[in-house]
């Protein structure tokens, strides 16, 4: 996809007419076993405390949502970076770091006072952006995905 064949990106709130397109990247993004089943994505959504926003973009003339940030408003004011999906097509040029104010603002804005994500231990591009938007690795948890990688706990003050 060239880039004069899309327009720069929309953040908006979530709509439920997106899950499809949501459990679509998520597979995309993540290997079997790392990505989120359909029923996880839906329950992640309906949690309490549960926002997401989503990228859009005119891709081929028409709209279509290229990524997307879940999160949780925890108790403990404990955000929760769920998961953060960007189509590879649209990979470094600044999506991510837009959804990702996006939702630390919400976070903040609904009283969080820090947030925490899990990486797989081998995301190197995804623990340096992690890194850069001023997260640090807190712990590793064992065998915290499906598939046995391990992952580090990150967290930021917000």
């Amino acid at each position: 996809m060239s880039s004069k064949d899309r327009t720069a990106p929309a953040i908006r709130p979530y709509r439920a007419e997106d899950f499809a397109r949501l459990c679509e990247l998520d597979r995309i993004c993540f290997t079997e076993g790392i990505a989120y089943s359909p029923e996880e994505i839906w329950l992640a959504l309906a949690q309490r405390g549960s926002l997401a926003y989503v990228a859009e973009m005119r891709v081929d003339e028409r709209l279509q949502v290229m990524g997307f940030v879940l999160a949780h408003s925890g108790r403990r004011k404990t955000g929760h970076i769920v998961t953060i999906d960007i189509h590879p097509d649209c990979r470094r040029q600044g999506l991510g770091e837009d959804l990702m104010k996006t939702a630390e603002a919400h976070l903040r804005k609904m009283e969080n006072r820090r947030t925490v994500l899990e990486v797989a231990v081998d995301n190197a591009g995804a623990i340096q952006f992690y890194e850069k938007r001023g997260y640090r690795k807190r712990k590793t948890l064992l065998r915290y995905y499906h598939d046995g990688t391990d992952a580090w706990l990150m967290e930021k003050t917000l």
